[in-house]
């Protein structure tokens, strides 16, 4: 799978599209209130809100358009390299070199797998053949934006576990890189994801110089337990199941334009498809919203059959006759009724 969805394209020509459409296509409707514009996590209470705009825009109510989405698409490895830096432990600890062909490292994929088993043993996870599966699988920190996407090849953590004779009691995984770096999940929680030990990014085989190339990666789980460079896998009886860590409800249901660039100028009359990704790690994306009148009245485009293990990439269609300053605001709900508390916005200029 080597689609690449666009992060940041030219858009300064007049009368030039954004972005092309993509397929699925399905009409803009306007849509009820979203629901979930205020929500209690854990206590505390999360309001929907956009920021304050100091410009004057021309405001168009009910715009329709044509709407089109996919969860299809991959993030470039040069890409994930740099994401991959933004945060502090494990997938976002540093640059994942692994990330970029570069012809330095090593293609080691050993893994030592011990703990409450019966005898410990060492397993090169790349020559398991037989259990290899792909995957277009979504990565995101608990923080922030919607950042990465990949088509992975791996290994089931599962097979592995099959290969241990566990003692009664084992609840607890936890994957160690090389760093020593290590996040316990409950047993069942890695299992029940469908948990893949990685040696592919989208075509490239991972090398490392610090200990194996191996990732752990898991659907709908914060990038925090997507340990690289597993050298040990440890497979524990614990008193208490590890808890897990969530997305945090003030970045829950991320929202992103991506197609942005300085100076987007059209011409009126013309077609302009606005492009970019809704990611909630755990509640599938329901629908995209869009408002041209500052949040007065929003355009609701479904997302049906979206699921929850990849993000949604939208494309939206329109045109405007009269020229001045617009603005977009966008949006996304969940399948649990959640409205981005923050929406993504975008300032473009329509001209004669």
């Amino acid at each position: 799978m080597k689609f690449s969805a666009p992060k940041k394209i030219l858009a300064g020509a007049a009368g030039v599209a954004l972005i092309a459409s993509g397929a699925t296509v399905a009409f803009a409707k306007n849509g009820p209130e979203a629901e979930g514009l205020s929500h209690d996590v854990d206590g505390n209470t999360i309001d929907s809100h956009r920021l304050t705009l100091d410009k004057d825009f021309v405001h168009v109510a009910d715009v329709q358009g044509t709407f089109t989405f996919n969860q299809e698409g991959v993030t470039p490895n040069d890409e994930l390299f740099n994401v991959f830096g933004a945060a502090l432990t494990s997938m976002c600890s540093k640059p994942s070199v692994e990330m970029l062909d570069n012809g330095e490292g090593v293609a080691n994929y050993y893994v030592n797998v011990g703990g409450n088993i019966e005898k410990n043993f060492t397993v090169n996870v790349s020559e398991m053949k037989e259990a290899e599966q792909q995957a277009l699988m979504g990565c995101s920190c608990a923080t922030g934006k919607p950042f990465g996407q990949a088509a992975v090849v791996g290994v089931p953590l599962e097979s592995v576990i099959s290969m241990a004779n566990l003692e009664e009691g084992v609840n607890t995984v936890t994957a160690y890189g090389a760093d020593g770096f290590g996040q316990a999940l409950p047993l069942q929680y890695a299992l029940d994801k469908k948990a893949l030990l990685v040696y592919e990014v989208n075509g490239e085989a991972l090398k490392s110089t610090d200990g194996s190339a191996v990732q752990l990666w898991l659907p709908e789980t914060v990038a925090r337990y997507f340990t690289r460079n597993i050298v040990n896998i440890e497979l524990t009886r614990e008193a208490e199941e590890p808890a897990v860590q969530q997305m945090d409800p003030q970045f829950r249901n991320k929202i992103d334009i991506q197609n942005t660039s300085e100076g987007c100028v059209f011409k009126a009359g013309y077609d302009i498809t606005f492009e970019g990704v809704a990611d909630d790690c755990g509640s599938p994306i329901t629908a995209i919203e869009f408002s041209f009148d500052d949040g007065a009245t929003w355009t609701s485009c479904a997302t049906e059959g979206a699921t929850a293990d990849k993000w949604v990439n939208w494309q939206f269609t329109t045109s405007f006759a009269e020229a001045g300053n617009y603005n977009l605001s966008v949006r996304a709900k969940t399948a649990d009724g959640v409205v981005s508390p923050l929406e993504a916005t975008l300032e473009f200029e329509v001209i004669e």
